[in-house]
């Protein structure tokens, strides 16, 4: 099973994103989630449905965000959900991580840790 753009036109609600535009978001979300599920086995509808959310996500995060509702008379917007960053942006990506089985989803935007030792030599 494969990700199709209206797959993602309908986790979005609907786009008016053509297939061309949609397709060059969905490679990019399997890239992204696919080596973070290798031997992992996962089915491949659950691969798909994160996919389709990521690809979503990557879709409302551009400058299309997830508009709630907006109004005309003095220029008020309000965007879909509490958002922060990353995979926390949209309500795509929080079901993204959601639908990840492995739970891997949920670090993968988040720096590594490392811990560095200074030289000491020649320190007195």
């Amino acid at each position: 099973m494969t990700v199709a753009p209206d797959d993602v036109r309908d986790a979005l609600g609907g786009s008016d994103l053509s297939d061309s535009q949609i397709n060059t978001l969905i490679g990019p979300a399997g890239r992204l989630y696919d080596p973070l599920i290798k031997g992992e086995g996962i089915d491949d509808g659950v691969r798909d449905d994160v996919v389709t959310q990521l690809a979503a996500h990557l879709i409302a995060s551009a400058p299309e965000r997830q508009i709630s509702s907006a109004r005309e008379g003095d220029g008020q917007v309000s965007f879909e959900g509490e958002t922060g960053e990353g995979l926390s942006g949209t309500t795509h990506g929080q079901l993204a991580v959601t639908l990840d089985p492995t739970g891997k989803l949920a670090g993968a935007d988040k720096p590594s840790a490392s811990i560095g030792v200074p030289d000491s030599k020649g320190l007195r």
